[in-house]
This record gives C-alpha cells, sequence and structure tokens, in this order.
C-alpha cells in the first residue's frame, strides 16, 4: 500500500493536478462567495426565486454544450500531431455548436410562450448558457493539449469576475440589488474573458479550417454520433440533480427553494473536485484505451476519489457551525438538508473515475441509460417524499436517487474486467 501511494505521488497525473486543483479550489471558493454574498443580500424569497432559476443554468448550459467538451478531449488528445485532424474536429465542433445554439435559441421561446417563464430571466439564462459553455469549450481543447499549467490560470477567471462584479454592485448601487440583478451578474459577467483564451492559449497549436469537406462532413457524423448519447446522459443527468429544486418549487413555497438551494450551493466545491478529476483523468484514459494502463490508471483514479473523500468526510460534523455563520443564522433549516446531502458527494467522489472511464471507452449510451434510471428512482421518490416532507424530503430522495445507477455501474466494471 506504501509503494502504492508513492507511485500515485511520482505520478505525472498527481503532479498535474497540483496547479490545476489550486486553480480550481481558488474558482471554487470565489464562486462559493458569491454565493454566500448573493444569499445574504436577498430575502427569502427573492433568494427562491434566484435558488429556481439557477436550476435551469446546468440544462441550458448542457444544450449549448451538446456533449463537445468530452467529445473533444476523446478525439483531439488522441490527434495532437496531425494539422489536417485539429483542423478538422475544431471546425466540425463549431458547426455543431452553432446548431445547440439555435436548438437552445428555439427551447427558450418554447419555454417563454407555453411555461409562462418570466422573459427576461429566462434570456438571462439562455445568453449566460451560451457564454459558459464556450469556456468550457475551450477548457476542453486546454485539457486536450494538456496545457495544465494554463488550464490552472484561465480555470479562475469566471468565477472571480463574477465575484468582483456583484461586490462592486452591491456596494455601489443606490438601491438594493434583486435576484433578477444577481441572476443577470452571474450568468452575463463571464463574456469578459472569453476573448483571453487566446491570448493564453499558444496560436501556433490551433487550426480551425478543415482541408476537406469530406472529411469535414465525416469528423461532424463522428462527433455526433457520440454527442448523442453524451448529451442525453448530460441531460438525463442533471434534470435529475436538479430534480428536487423543481418538485420543490411545484408543491412548496419560494421560502423552501430557497432553504434547499441554498444547501446545495455550498456542495460546489465538490463540483469543481469533480471537474478537476475530469480533467486529469479522462484525456488520460482516453489515450490509453485497449492498453493495459488503461486499468491501472483507473484505479487509481478511484483511489484518489477515496482519499479525497476521507480527507472531506469532518465536513459533515463542521455543517451547523459554517451554515449559521456564513448566512447569519438566517436558513438554520439548511443544516439538516446539508447533512443528508453530504455523503451522497462523498461517494460521487468514489464512483466518478468509473463515469469517466466510460466516456474514455466511447460508451456514453450505458451512461445514459445509469442517468435514466436515476431520474426514474429520484422521480418517484421525489412524487412520494417532497409534497409531505418538503426540503428534508427532497434531501432523502437526492441521496438514495443514485443507488441504484451506482449498483449497476460497479456490476458493469465487474463484470467487464474486475471479476
Amino acid at each position: 500500500m506504501i509503494d502504492l501511494f508513492r507511485k500515485i505521488l511520482n505520478s505525472k497525473l498527481f503532479k498535474s493536478s497540483i496547479s490545476v486543483s489550486a486553480s480550481k479550489v481558488f474558482a471554487s471558493l470565489c464562486n462559493l462567495a458569491f454565493m454566500i454574498l448573493a444569499v445574504n443580500l436577498l430575502i427569502r424569497s427573492e433568494n427562491g426565486k434566484f435558488q429556481y432559476y439557477m436550476g435551469f443554468i446546468p440544462l441550458v448550459l448542457a444544450i449549448a454544450e451538446f456533449g463537445l467538451p468530452s467529445a473533444i478531449i476523446k478525439f483531439l488528445s488522441t490527434s495532437l500531431e496531425n494539422k489536417a485532424k485539429i483542423g478538422n474536429i475544431l471546425q466540425a465542433s463549431l458547426i455543431i455548436k452553432i446548431i445547440s445554439i439555435l436548438i437552445l435559441i428555439f427551447s427558450g421561446v418554447i419555454a417563454f410562450l407555453f411555461f409562462k417563464e418570466e422573459i427576461i430571466p429566462i434570456f438571462a439564462v439562455i445568453i449566460g448558457g451560451i457564454i459558459i459553455s464556450f469556456i468550457s469549450y475551450f477548457e476542453s481543447i486546454f485539457i486536450s493539449f494538456r496545457y495544465y499549467f494554463s488550464l490552472s490560470i484561465w480555470n479562475p477567471l469566471t468565477n472571480l469576475v463574477r465575484l468582483i462584479l456583484l461586490i462592486f454592485c452591491a456596494n455601489y448601487f443606490e438601491s438594493p440589488l434583486t435576484y433578477l440583478d444577481i441572476l443577470v451578474i452571474f450568468t452575463i459577467s463571464p463574456i469578459f474573458i472569453l476573448l483571453l483564451f487566446f491570448l493564453i492559449f499558444p496560436k501556433d497549436k490551433l487550426y480551425w479550417n478543415s482541408e476537406s469537406n469530406q472529411e469535414l462532413f465525416s469528423q461532424i457524423k463522428n462527433i455526433s454520433s457520440f454527442n448523442l448519447w453524451a448529451f442525453l446522459a448530460t441531460i438525463l443527468a442533471i434534470t435529475s440533480d436538479r430534480l428536487e429544486i423543481f418538485m420543490i418549487h411545484q408543491f412548496h413555497t419560494p421560502n423552501d427553494v430557497a432553504v434547499y438551494g441554498t444547501a446545495l450551493q455550498l456542495f460546489s466545491g465538490f463540483v469543481i473536485i469533480l471537474s478537476t478529476l475530469n480533467s486529469l483523468v479522462y484525456p488520460k484514459l482516453a489515450s490509453q484505451i485497449d492498453q493495459p494502463e488503461f486499468k491501472k490508471t483507473l484505479y487509481k483514479s478511484i483511489l484518489i476519489g477515496m482519499t479525497m473523500g476521507v480527507i472531506l468526510s469532518p465536513g459533515f460534523f463542521l455543517a451547523e457551525p459554517i451554515l449559521n455563520l456564513l448566512f447569519q443564522n438566517k436558513y438554520q433549516e439548511s443544516i439538516l438538508v446539508f447533512k443528508i446531502l453530504y455523503p451522497n458527494y462523498l461517494l460521487q467522489l468514489v464512483f466518478a473515475p468509473m463515469g469517466i472511464a466510460l466516456f474514455a471507452m466511447g460508451k456514453p449510451q450505458i451512461l445514459a441509460i445509469l442517468a435514466f434510471l436515476r431520474l426514474l428512482f429520484g422521480y418517484f421518490l421525489d412524487i412520494q417524499l417532497i409534497p409531505e416532507f418538503g426540503v428534508i424530503g427532497a434531501s432523502i430522495s437526492f441521496f438514495l436517487g443514485q443507488v441504484i445507477s451506482w449498483l449497476v455501474l460497479v456490476g458493469y466494471f465487474w463484470a467487464s474486467f474486475w471479476r
């Protein structure tokens, strides 16, 4: 065991993770500071509206991305020395991205016309989703080329700009900020950093034009075929993650949405850790398909996830003092919600490398099936628990909703090559 840990500490995977992890932690802290300040600036009913519309952002982002970040890493990370392939992949991905943005805009019009959502929040969420999707698009290029130092500079900028702008507006606007003001700041402000990508990334490594229309169309077909299942898996997974907020909004008041959503926002640090794992593990696994090193890398990744889970486990016992300190005792109901959700996020660290491995193996359809099971099981629990038990029922449903998908995931790998 000691030798195994020594190998992990000396591995390139671990060393590369240092700078990326540090930048992700800083980005997470900026995001957390933004959310804490936003919650403290808003009254509870306004915060409920803010959390409700924030729940749409991951869905909007998934549509705008159409699974492109994962596809770019898969196809680009194995073609870094081929100028023609780089051109084909990047031009094909941009064409797919334009189509996905048009679909997103059409979806927004449908939501406004048939679901009677407010036009300004929907507009802010859609524009914000498009902007953030380009940020994740550029991030996937950094990851594909394994420019982790440049990625470390790029990572925190989005949340840092948001936080600075919110602090400025909170201190210099004459009237108090509303949920709509803060929503617009969150969604639109990252537009200022998009152009910085072209200053940070080496220009001589990127080729945006395809040399052959036939190869371009073939690449579009390959990426779209992979993306279709990846997109479906992402949509189902995000919907299941945000389902409780939408169900609480349906059966209870904005105050209840605020209680649950506020607790959920504190897990942004786990999202950053999972994103870091994906950034470091995915390109390595994608380049080791059908090689003996694939299993070793997967084992190390799971062990790293377990180690992180053990290190972060004391956070369960710090919930009450932390939430009372951050929110000035205004959201004491969120403490129990946080405690119920916390073990779920610890377990996500353990199972995440297996999901990343499925993407690397080119099997997003299995992830889509797992996400569907999770959504179906979660919805069944939601309609049983949320109407009567409110935010506590939502927390229990969220925790239990992923159990079946995790069992199936472990069963798949056990049957494939662990038995």
